[in-house]
């Protein structure tokens, strides 16, 4: 028996309140689709019981052990149990402002150090029908002869917020009377064309650097808006920071479109401009942006063009490795949105991150849907063929390493099957559930062995230690299966299987650090005896070739 010790290099990671974060536990989105990923078993499991039938917008949330809480189109509220929240049902079975047919209609973040408490942030689609139209109080009907898009309130809504708590119905959730759908100001009030579309369709979420409070984000024209939630609630007062380049609001709608994502380490966002348009409801092509952020002050600064109108394109899905390593976007062929597309990779540590550029995968059939990093570090895309709606999406696409550079990333068009049931019943569209991008952070690596920083396989009998740095002071927690362990020293020994976990609390001002193993424990091989090789003539020379033998063995 071998008995392996290695040491952690540890670095930092800011966690909430627990030890796990499984949050991004399950997803549901396109029609009636779902992915659940089980961190205890190191699996993700297609899952059909999911109520969500949207192009684009969806979110949702799951406790900090992994269990459903509830999910949301921007517009109706489901609970674990897939009925709709009782407090969530106007306007036809909607009660929230958001748009399933926007980008990011919604994203859900939790109130710090308030486990029973969640919060919607919302974005409505910015229709030109609905900042053309104004409804007449008497008559139902609008001005000019134009109608609002099908299902839709005719209202531009903006960017809104609405709480929920989970104690209430008994434990299954509801949205709270008095906090429920209050908008938050991402417009100049003086612009009257601001004023009629009020917001872009992007949202995304990361930890702040206080390591308890949440950094908000959206953008509008060239300016970011980031909101603060800490233990006091929803700061309704953003910063604002105004970074290029201006995307023309007299191009919208389409010139909405598009994700925003921050970096796991909350230290850069990227942005997808669909288009710069200039004509309302217009095409044109758009690009693809980073820049930097400061999740301590809120400010986003320094642009960065990583790919320019001047190619002729429109970007939608964009997002980052967990080691925070590479940048990815999806990008549609011409401005259509509707044809062939690519994805393309950025590496950031290169020092010209723009000439850094690789294709990773080209579809002549896919349009550029959503890319969402899961729990897994894999990153998934949401796949469908407008050419062939609704009869395309029943496999999303899986970028397998995505810290590799350029092929190396693996990318698996058929990475995942989805409509397990046959006749595209459950399938992808263009949109995937955005999560607070810290869930996705690398963690410290507790393995060390130089193969996988999450996996470790043992054989029958041997045995490991884990081991994590000594902090003089710190607290460690060690926990199997969710389990919490006997040992609160800085390493384990293990010799079973299992999902291991460690949190350390400093105790010196700094963040938590979290680290994480899944063991498996695996039977010994018998090597099968080759054949006989037998040289009869005791006075002759013989070469044998043994690499012959290689496959009996």
């Amino acid at each position: 028996m071998k008995k392996k010790s290695l040491l952690l290099l540890a670095t930092l990671f800011c966690i909430a309140y627990t030890f796990a974060q499984q949050e991004a536990s399950y997803w549901y989105f396109g029609q009636n689709a779902g992915l659940r990923f089980n961190a205890g078993m190191g699996t993700v499991t297609v899952i059909t019981d999911g109520q969500i039938d949207t192009l684009e917008g969806c979110t949702s949330i799951s406790d900090t052990t992994g269990n459903l809480l509830f999910y949301t189109d921007g517009r109706t509220v489901w609970n674990q149990n897939h009925d709709i929240m009782a407090n969530g049902d106007y306007f036809g079975g909607t009660g929230l402002l958001g748009d399933p047919s926007s980008t990011s209609s919604g994203l859900i973040v939790p109130k710090p150090q308030d486990p029973t408490q969640y919060y919607i942030f919302t974005v409505d689609e910015p229709h030109h029908l609905n900042a053309n139209a104004f409804p007449n109080q008497y008559t139902g009907t609008y001005q000019g002869g134009t109608s609002a898009p099908e299902e839709d309130d005719g209202f531009n809504n903006g960017f809104a917020y609405s709480l929920v708590d989970i104690t209430l119905d008994g434990g299954l959730g509801d949205l709270v009377d008095t906090e429920k759908n209050i908008p938050l100001l991402t417009y100049d009030l003086t612009n009257p064309l601001e004023e009629a579309y009020k917001c872009s369709e992007k949202i995304t979420a990361v930890k702040a650097d206080d390591c308890s409070s949440f950094w908000v984000i959206t953008h509008f024209t060239d300016k970011y808006y980031a909101f603060k939630v800490d233990i006091d609630g929803v700061n309704t007062i953003p910063v604002i920071s105004t970074v290029g380049p201006e995307v023309p609001i007299s191009g919208y709608r389409r010139n909405s479109l598009g994700y925003l994502k921050a970096s796991p380490d909350g230290s850069k966002l990227a942005v997808a401009h669909f288009g710069f348009a200039t004509e309302q409801a217009g095409n044109a092509s758009g690009g693809v942006y980073l820049l930097d952020f400061d999740n301590d002050t809120g400010i986003v600064s320094n642009s960065v063009e990583l790919y320019g109108p001047d190619q002729g394109d429109s970007p939608y899905g964009i997002e980052f490795s967990s080691e925070n390593r590479k940048v990815y976007a999806s990008v549609n062929a011409g401005f259509q949105g509707n044809g062939a597309s690519s994805i393309y990779q950025w590496d950031l540590e290169s020092t010209d991150i723009p000439n850094s550029i690789e294709i990773i995968h080209q579809s002549n059939t896919f349009s550029a849907g959503a890319l969402q990093l899961g729990l897994d570090k894999r990153i998934y895309r949401a796949q469908v063929s407008f050419g062939d709606f609704p009869n395309t999406g029943n496999f999303m696409g899986i970028i397998n390493n995505p810290e590799a550079t350029g092929g190396a990333t693996n990318y698996d068009e058929t990475g995942i099957l989805l409509d397990i049931n046959g006749g595209f019943q459950n399938i992808s569209r263009i949109g995937l559930p955005p999560f607070i991008q810290s869930l996705f952070n690398s963690q410290i690596d507790i393995i060390q062995n130089g193969i996988s920083t999450t996996e470790l396989k043992l054989c029958e009998g041997d045995s490991y230690t884990l081991i994590a740095e000594n902090i003089p002071g710190g607290t460690y927690a060690w926990t199997k299966d969710g389990v919490v362990a006997a040992e609160t020293t800085f390493q384990l020994d293990i010799s079973s299987p299992g999902f291991y976990e460690v949190f350390i609390e400093p105790n010196n001002g700094e963040c938590p650090i979290e680290g994480e193993a899944f063991v498996g424990v695996f039977d010994i091989p018998t090597a099968t005896q080759p054949e006989n090789m037998v040289n009869c003539d005791l006075t002759e020379i013989s070469v044998f070739d043994l690499t012959a033998q290689d496959a009996a063995i």
